[in-house]
């Protein structure tokens, strides 16, 4: 009797994971519908990029659209991974985010005839951030099967002349959680190089 009731309870709360990662995702979704459908001229670029970060170390794919003259939201979707230094082992984690971004002084060096290309510029946001599931399990691990957390911070990118490759780098403060318990607050650091296509 007391499996059965354990196992009825595992089952209700693994509902209500799937249930959560479901609206998460289609909220998401939601979001890019919204702002494709209306998005007009603005001094912020729409760009489609690869970025490489060093820190956490991973690929993803980005899509960033404006929402008003300044303002960004960014999506990405890639792979992150964790190295475990002392068992030598890596996991690889599937991951999604959306940043919200505002580009405070890129008017400024558009006026001061400075590059903004790639929306080279300073900026502060906000990011809502998803490691899905892990790609491979791992003894070191917990394996959890959903990750999700936020941040504000400060950034900078900067295109590098015509190439279409940048630098970027962002930090600040985060909150993360697992299994809707337990947060974590830590410092979220961004930083890599991107190619626009």
């Amino acid at each position: 009797m007391v499996n059965g009731k354990q196992e009825y309870l595992l089952k209700i709360k693994n509902s209500e994971k799937l249930i959560f990662m479901k609206i998460y995702i289609l909220t998401v979704v939601s979001l890019f519908t919204f702002i494709v459908t209306n998005a007009q001229s603005k001094l912020v670029q729409s760009l489609d990029r690869v970025n490489l970060n060093v820190f956490t170390t991973g690929i993803n794919y980005s899509k960033e659209m404006p929402i008003a003259n300044k303002s960004t939201i960014e999506g990405a979707v890639g792979i992150s991974s964790t190295y475990y230094v002392d068992d030598f082992a890596l996991q690889f984690r599937a991951g999604i985010s959306v940043d919200y971004k505002f580009y405070y002084n890129i008017d400024r060096r558009n006026e001061k005839g400075k590059n903004i290309k790639g929306n080279s510029a300073s900026f502060i946001g906000a990011t809502a951030f998803s490691d899905l599931f892990p790609l491979n399990n791992l003894e070191q691990s917990s394996n959890e099967n959903f990750l999700f957390g936020g941040a504000v911070f400060w950034g900078i990118r900067q295109q590098i002349k015509e190439s279409g490759f940048q630098v970027n780098f962002l930090a600040g403060p985060s909150l993360a959680m697992k299994d809707f318990t337990g947060h974590n607050p830590s410092l979220y650091i961004r930083t890599g190089v991107s190619y626009i296509f």
